[in-house]
C-alpha cells in the first residue's frame, strides 16, 4: 500500500480515560490544559506509540494521580468528531476499582473525589461524561457512543 493511502485513514488520535471508584466515590479532574480546560471529567490522556490501551491507562493514571492501578476492566468507546478539525477522537475507557498509592498534585489539573451521583451535577462537569456514568455505576458495558460534535 501506498504512503497516500494510509494518509486517509491515519485521522484518529487513541485517548484512555480512568474512572476510579472507591467507596461510592469518582475520582475527577477540573483540567488546566485544552482540550475542556476548566471542565471535569476523569483522568485521562493520550496513548503512546507502541502502548497497548491498558499500558497507556495505568501510566496516565500513574502520571496523573499518583496511583498504581492493579485490576482495570475495559468499559467501551466514545467516538467524538469535532466539525471542522481533521482528527477524530476514539476515547477508551477503563473502571479501576484495585488501585494502590497516594493522591497527587498533578499539572493537568485540580484531582478531587466526589460521591458519583452527586458528580452529575457539579457545574462544569463534561457531557460525556455524564452521558458514561450511569453505565458505568451499573457496570453496564462495554459502551459505544459516537458523538459527532
Amino acid at each position: 500500500m501506498s504512503g497516500k493511502h494510509w494518509e486517509d485513514y491515519a485521522y484518529t488520535a487513541l485517548i484512555v480515560f480512568c474512572f476510579l471508584l472507591k467507596d461510592g466515590k469518582v475520582l475527577l479532574i477540573r483540567r488546566a490544559n485544552e482540550p475542556y480546560k476548566g471542565e471535569i471529567t476523569v483522568p485521562g490522556g493520550r496513548k503512546k506509540r507502541g502502548e497497548s490501551l491498558k499500558e497507556a491507562c495505568a501510566r496516565e493514571m500513574l502520571e496523573e494521580t499518583g496511583y498504581v492501578l492493579k485490576n482495570m476492566e475495559f468499559a467501551g468507546v466514545l467516538h467524538a468528531c469535532r466539525r471542522g478539525e481533521n482528527i477524530e477522537y476514539l476515547s477508551n475507557y477503563f473502571v479501576c476499582r484495585d488501585f494502590e498509592g497516594e493522591l497527587n498534585p498533578s499539572d493537568e489539573g485540580e484531582l478531587f473525589w466526589v460521591e458519583a451521583e452527586e458528580s452529575l451535577t457539579l457545574p462544569d462537569i463534561h457531557p460525556f461524561y455524564v452521558r458514561l456514568l450511569p453505565y458505568i455505576l451499573k457496570g453496564d458495558f462495554p459502551i459505544e457512543i459516537y458523538a459527532p460534535m
